[in-house]
């Protein structure tokens, strides 16, 4: 049932009214009144600021939100509207007072109200033949993706981040590692550099024999390697030679270079002792088989490229 309540006031022509949609609530339901304002034209009216902190004079009302103000022509005169929700925090019958408008007509200041709308507010029945129950813990509302979406971005940037830092921690480390210039200079200008650092330590002439073999096989498997890009620190002696066929070295080179592999293999695991012209001519074989088997000029002039 609608309450329809209108009032009538000292200015002629002027109607303001007030009424509630329904005239039955529940303790916490919306309280809808509207608003209605008929005035002339050429009349200013001002209503209340329903936004505005204790806009209500009752502590157990408060205001929800307000609508904007509508306005409809009708002839020569206006009429305003505006849809008021209220709150009541408390049962039984409950008045809400006449609500005031502000009416300037010309030069004549004036104030009408509405008239006051009653509701009645119930309370929740409580069926008391019934035990207590405990109360429920709240309920556990799933996240949405609009939730979490600011978490997922600050952990992508994080790992991000944590990825950059360690690779720029991996090139500092790197940076600070020295150079082996087994990688930078070409392998038979490498491998010479070192037969004469063996050759110079004299490791031989000082009973060093299998650390002078074991150096020496060391320089040459590496130069095969990066020469020819063959594993030969992980093969055999037998497997290098079956690995430097035909078409990658020359046979004469082969059986010198089988010789030297072969000895170095009984010196370093059957402690094997060459006399002073195997020892003498070790490092010059390995030295005539770089030098047999280096990248021509043209070759090493045109890799760059």
């Amino acid at each position: 049932m609608i309450l329809l309540l209108f009032t009538f006031n000292n200015i002629v022509a002027q109607q303001a009214s007030a009424f509630a949609k329904k005239k039955n609530y529940l303790i916490g339901d919306w309280v809808p009144i509207d608003i209605t304002v008929s005035v002339e034209k050429d009349t200013r009216i001002f209503f209340p600021d329903f936004n505005k902190k204790d806009s209500t004079k009752s502590t157990n009302i408060e205001v929800v939100n307000a609508s904007s103000i509508d306005t409809i022509k009708e002839g020569t005169n206006y009429r305003y509207h505006q849809l008021v929700n209220f709150i009541c925090f408390d049962t039984g019958k409950i008045l809400f007072e006449p609500i005031p408008i502000l009416v300037i007509q010309k030069d004549k200041t004036d104030t009408i109200y509405t008239d006051a709308v009653l509701v009645h507010v119930a309370g929740v029945a409580i069926d008391t033949t019934k035990d207590i129950k405990a109360i429920k813990p709240p309920l556990k509302v799933p996240y949405t993706f609009k939730e979490i979406a600011p978490y997922l971005l600050l952990l992508f940037a994080i790992i991000i981040i944590a990825i950059a830092a360690f690779l720029f921690y991996r090139k500092i480390q790197r940076d600070k590692m020295p150079k082996d210039l087994k990688y930078i200079l070409p392998p038979h200008i490498w491998a010479l550099q070192e037969l004469d650092k063996i050759k110079q330590q004299k490791l031989w002439q000082n009973g060093n024999v299998k650390l002078y073999y074991s150096q020496l096989s060391d320089v040459l498997r590496s130069y095969i390697e990066l020469r020819f890009k063959l594993p030969a620190m992980e093969q055999t002696t037998e497997e290098i030679m079956t690995s430097l066929h035909k078409g990658v070295v020359k046979q004469k080179l082969k059986e010198p270079l089988h010789q030297f592999l072969s000895m170095s293999d009984f010196v370093k695991f059957a402690k094997a002792q060459p006399d002073l012209n195997d020892n003498e001519n070790a490092i010059h074989i390995i030295q005539d088989f770089i030098n047999q088997t280096k990248p021509l000029e043209k070759e090493q002039t045109e890799k760059p490229k």
